[in-house]
């Protein structure tokens, strides 16, 4: 990978995972946007400070996005990660200082320049797609300065973990999301679903940890890792870690991991009741939006891989 990178994050547990593995394999975003969505924006902010300064990567700066959805309540999933985002996981008591721009202005202005300069930027996009949404309405025409977007959010088959038919990050601001989708932009998805199938064992989790728990970023990997592990036991699962944002990180360092995909047109269900939220899947093109990648399978070898490393790299 070559072009800059923007993380986009609504800082929950798995964002935190996503970010200490683009950091442990050597991908320094040249920024960190925030967004409303599993916490407060702030929180979300803070969060990603925390894992910037365990990580001794203080310099990329954290920029704060919207605070709220374009068009509907707010909704958070505290219920998941925690008030705080992170479960409670000891974070140190210095953090560096929240960049002062606003994260859709950085984001506008940035893909503004690329199109001027003939260049790329890419974006990883974890959370709510407002930030990316609102940039585009600022300026139009930046699309053409993004060299791919990858989301995890969406469903491939309509099988949501907030609603039925909706994942979270859709379902936090369908508007944005909709308005993403339907841009001309190079985009490939890791869909919920996918992330139920691609997990790893709470005994292989064990292993992965021992003996990497003893220091602050090893206690912190551990902390939001049980966490993740909880939350799967809690909902009716079994003991594993699941590979969510974690899977689109990965994705970003090393996409000859995806094994199979569904390209297809998209959009989002806009309107009111039990399908809002939802992400159309249309590989016959008939919503004319233009067509993106939504991963089904990925290589689980190869994400171990990937997450095994991040979890025993140490700055």
């Amino acid at each position: 990978m070559t072009n800059p990178l923007i993380f986009d994050t609504d800082g929950g547990i798995d964002d935190a995972q996503a970010l200490v593995m683009l950091l442990a394999h050597g991908l320094r975003p040249m920024a960190v946007t925030t967004v409303f969505g599993n916490v407060t924006l702030a929180n979300a902010s803070r969060n990603m400070r925390a894992v910037l300064a365990l990580c001794e990567a203080t310099d990329i700066p954290v920029i704060a996005g919207a605070d709220r959805p374009l068009a509907q309540p707010i909704i958070h999933a505290t219920h998941v990660h925690g008030e705080d985002g992170l479960a409670g996981a000891p974070i140190p008591d210095d953090l560096p200082p929240l960049d002062p721009r606003h994260g859709v202005q950085f984001i506008a202005d940035t893909l503004a320049d690329a199109v001027e300069a003939g260049t790329k930027v890419d974006l990883l996009m974890i959370g709510p797609l407002t930030n990316l949404a609102l940039a585009l309405r600022l300026k139009p025409g930046i699309e053409a300065g993004i060299g791919m977007l990858t989301i995890m959010g969406g469903t491939i088959y309509g099988r949501g973990n907030t609603t039925p038919a909706a994942e979270f990050n859709i379902y936090a601001d369908p508007e944005a999301a909709d308005i993403v989708l339907r841009a001309d932009i190079p985009t490939r998805i890791v869909p919920w679903e996918p992330c139920t199938t691609h997990t790893i064992s709470g005994e292989e989790m064990d292993a992965i940890y021992a003996g990497y728990t003893d220091d602050a970023l090893g206690a912190f990997n551990k902390a939001i890792a049980d966490q993740t592990r909880a939350v799967s036991l809690r909902f009716g699962g079994c003991d594993e870690f699941r590979f969510v944002d974690p899977f689109a990180a990965a994705v970003v360092l090393d996409d000859s991991l995806i094994q199979t995909t569904v390209e297809a047109s998209s959009a989002v269900v806009l309107a009111p009741g039990l399908t809002r939220g939802m992400t159309l899947v249309d590989p016959s093109g008939r919503l004319e939006t233009p067509p993106v990648t939504f991963i089904e399978t990925g290589d689980i070898a190869r994400l171990t891989e990937i997450q095994t490393a991040a979890v025993r790299w140490r700055p």
